[in-house]
């Protein structure tokens, strides 16, 4: 709850004192004053001292009527400099707590975004310790020192939800825009729901103010979702990073990765996601490649060191076999090299024939705009008839010789633009092809470089002194000893890699499982009953007020934006009412929504803070009695409070009629809101 008990006013002039002082009950209160009286620098008053000045269309003292800031005119075409002015508004919530805002609108010293915050009553506040707060400034939402509207909020015991930005950023409501809901201002307020609204980036503002005050479970639904679009995202993110050292890891050993994808999966079995690494024209997983070696060390181990001499034959057989082996390699990098070189080649006309594409197409779209643009201001290109020298201009690029019937802008748009989308997916699928080949090529041109290397020390030898032992199979005892260490620990991070990405794959289960539960689940039944419940409120107040534009049972509330929308005759199509309303229906429309909000969030356990603020409601030549209905309805509002600020046409006699029989209360301003103070 937001009650507003007292507030005063001081204005320190070169004559003296001016100011004013009123107080306000629950239920309808009602300010009564001239034109001129400076009821709606009252109004504007308590707006400011909450820091809702933006709802009067800026921020600071410049909002503010020169009474205030510059100058008060007392008695009439009397004329006093302001020196100094601010205003005390005292405030209660819901726990009967009480506290006095001080905020100054002219002070040569002192910021007007300052807010000095006293815990008691107004009557008393010179007698309190303050609090110095500020307002329109970095943290005046969040700091929870200094921020006023962080401490105005968990005064009234709200807890502002975070919604997304349109930068995609998760960001809390803005206090002032949960404002625009009860507190409508007299110059722009009457020209649309929420007019006065201030955007701060925010999608759908008015919908999140609504689920907000009506406490909706959509609101944490739709925030499920968002929340659960950005930790897809980051998993996404995470699972390309993790992919990318897949992959640079695989390098690392010579291996080719199997069984994982660049996006994210459900791995049921990790045992799938494998390196395999390539030896005598086999692959093998690390683990089997590792056991290998490992048998191969063995054998080496058992067998007596043989001289060179004993191994000429067997040197001999093995050089025979690796040039082979050599040569085949030879011919499989010549091949895939070509391959590769072809394959660039294509790639490289396939993105000229893209840009080419892309440039036809901007231009064909360019070309169909100022057709269009030509046909409704009748240029002759747009008849297809040169403007220069008169000639035809077929809608094509085809010389006029050739009798062909062309295809018109918007096929030809059409066509090229399916011609880009084949063409994007063959350079993608050739770019996947060129990265593999890549792979390939490197592993092979590794194989060939050992080869010539295990070819040249078998040769070295052959021609070494017969009596030494061979080197060769001490060497490759002592490579195969470094190669075996070095797969034992390849196997451990690979192992380590493997439980990160496990890891990732859970979170990305129970993300999709997040998903599969929300996809549906819109609107709670709790939901549905709110919006049920705003409709009838809505439809029944309309009535109330005499609204005539549309038959009632033709308007709705959307689920959307939950704004009221007319039904187009013989349709089913709905949009915004206030384009099928006459100007005194749609400020009955204001009246009905604003009311119905206040209701639906009382009925159903809402956020409204049960307080009405209007200035000037009686709008547009509004009849008497439909003002009256409105009154009347206000008036039954108990447990809320209601300021309703109003000149009555400067009528005692329509003021008489419009009040009679209602229960309110009566500020009544005299002459002038701001006069001197004994």
């Amino acid at each position: 709850m937001l009650k507003i008990n007292n507030i005063k006013i001081e204005v320190n002039t070169n004559n003296g004192l001016y100011g004013t002082f009123h107080t306000f009950n629950s239920g309808l209160n009602i300010i009564r004053g001239n034109n001129t009286s400076g009821k709606s620098s009252l109004f504007q008053a308590i707006v400011y001292a909450l820091g809702f000045e933006e709802l009067i269309g800026g921020r600071f003292e410049k909002t503010m009527q020169s009474v205030l800031k510059d100058q008060v005119e007392y008695p009439k075409n009397s004329f006093h400099s302001v020196l100094q002015s601010f205003i005390l508004l005292e405030i209660e919530n819901t726990k009967g707590e009480i506290i006095t805002l001080r905020r100054f609108v002219q002070n040569p010293n002192r910021k007007s975004q300052l807010i000095d915050v006293y815990s008691g009553s107004i009557l008393i506040y010179n007698e309190l310790e303050s609090r110095p707060m500020y307002v329109h400034d970095k943290g005046g939402a969040s700091d929870e020192n200094y921020g006023f509207h962080m401490y105005l909020e968990e005064f009234l015991n709200w807890e502002l939800p975070k919604v997304l930005t349109n930068k995609g950023e998760l960001r809390k409501i803005y206090i002032q825009q949960i404002a625009s809901s009860f507190i409508i201002e007299q110059k722009s307020g009457w020209s649309d729901f929420f007019a006065t609204m201030p955007i701060y980036g925010l999608n759908n503002k008015e919908a999140r103010v609504i689920e907000f005050i009506l406490d909706m479970d959509v609101y944490d639904n739709k925030m499920k979702k968002q929340e659960l679009g950005i930790s897809k995202r980051i998993l996404e993110n995470d699972w390309v990073n993790l992919y990318k050292r897949f992959e640079r890891f695989t390098e690392k050993g010579g291996g080719k990765l199997t069984g994982l994808t660049q996006t994210p999966m459900i791995i049921n079995n990790l045992e799938e996601i494998n390196i395999l690494i390539s030896k005598d024209e086999n692959d093998f997983s690390i683990s089997n490649y590792l056991d290998l070696m490992i048998k191969e060390f063995d054998e080496l181990d058992e067998v007596v060191a043989l001289s060179v001499k004993e191994k000429i034959s067997d040197n001999e057989i093995q050089i025979t076999e690796k040039e082979e082996r050599l040569n085949q390699i030879n011919f499989d990098v010549e091949m895939i090299s070509s391959e590769l070189t072809f394959d660039k080649q294509k790639l490289s006309n396939f993105s000229y024939q893209l840009e080419s594409l892309n440039e036809d197409l901007r231009k064909n779209k360019g070309a169909l705009k100022v057709q269009k643009m030509g046909a409704e201001i009748d240029l002759k290109v747009a008849e297809n008839v040169c403007p220069t020298c008169n000639q035809e201009i077929n809608d094509s690029l085809l010389p006029l010789s050739v009798k062909q019937v062309p295809m018109r802008l918007d096929d030809n748009i059409n066509f090229l633009s399916a011609q880009i989308k084949m063409l994007e997916v063959n350079i993608e699928s050739l770019e996947l092809k060129i990265t593999e080949k890549d792979k390939n090529l490197r592993r092979l041109r590794e194989i060939q470089n050992n080869l010539r290397s295990d070819i040249r020390e078998l040769k070295r030898e052959l021609i070494s002194d017969e009596r030494l032992p061979s080197i060769i199979d001490i060497e490759k005892r002592l490579n195969l000893e470094k190669r075996i260490q070095f797969y034992s620990k390849y196997l451990e991070d690979f192992s380590e890699l493997k439980e990160e990405l496990y890891i990732l794959s859970e979170n990305w289960k129970k993300i999709l499982e997040k998903q599969e539960k929300l996809k549906n689940d819109i609107f709670s039944a709790n939901d549905l009953d709110k919006i049920e419940n705003l409709t009838r409120n809505f439809k029944l107040l309309l009535s109330k007020f005499n609204y005539s534009s549309k038959t009632i049972n033709d308007l709705a509330i959307s689920k959307e934006n939950y704004l009221p929308l007319a039904k187009k005759p013989n349709d089913n199509l709905f949009y915004n009412i206030r384009f099928d309303s006459s100007a005194s229906d749609f400020v009955r429309s204001i009246w009905a929504y604003t009311c119905s909000l206040y209701k639906t969030s009382e009925e159903k356990n809402g956020n409204h803070p049960k307080l009405l603020m209007f200035d000037e409601p009686k709008q547009q030549d509004m009849s008497i009695n439909d003002f009256t209905s409105f009154l009347n309805e206000l008036s039954t509002y108990k447990t809320a409070q209601t300021l309703l600020f109003a000149s009555f046409e400067n009528s005692d006699e329509t003021f008489n009629k419009a009040t009679e029989g209602i229960d309110f209360h009566l500020n009544y301003i005299d002459d002038k809101l701001i006069k001197p103070i004994e």
